[in-house]
């Protein structure tokens, strides 16, 4: 019960950047939650994309060790958190395991665009986005309250 697990479609881009830009900003030490991450609809093993290793560098997170994982239910039922990037996620969340709905959350009230593909400056702009609302999200369970969605 005490991880907090970034969620994404294919573990390889916003997940990894918003485990490792929580950690890079403390995290992990402030909240005394581990941060991991794993994606919807992955393989386990891949990769963080390169581009997305490189925007999360530039923001001070290293990915280079980064290895995609499905999330599993084990996996889903032993977290403190789920954080979701976008509201599909968090739909499928609640549909694949109804009994953590009060544990599930997006990491902002808006979607964060899917970089996959794209060139290094769509990757920058989402790093940009998540590296916000990691510290957002950072300091909410940092505070008095020290909870999600409070």
């Amino acid at each position: 019960m005490n991880e907090i697990i970034f969620i994404c479609t294919g573990n390889t881009c916003r997940s990894p950047m918003a485990e490792g830009l929580f950690r890079s900003h403390g995290g992990e030490e402030k909240t005394g939650l581990t941060a991991v991450s794993a994606g919807l609809f992955t393989q386990d093993g891949l990769p963080a994309s390169q581009n997305a290793q490189t925007a999360a560098k530039e923001l001070g997170a290293d990915l280079s060790r980064h290895r995609s994982r499905l999330l599993t239910p084990e996996m889903a039922r032993g977290a403190k958190y789920l954080v979701c990037m976008t509201g599909a996620h968090y739909d499928t969340l609640c549909e694949r395991f109804p009994d953590c709905r009060d544990k599930i959350f997006t990491l902002l009230p808006t979607d964060i665009s899917d970089p996959f593909g794209g060139d290094l400056e769509t990757y920058r702009r989402a790093a940009a986005e998540i590296d916000r609302a990691a510290k957002s999200v950072i300091t909410q369970l940092g505070g008095p309250d020290g909870e999600l969605g409070k």
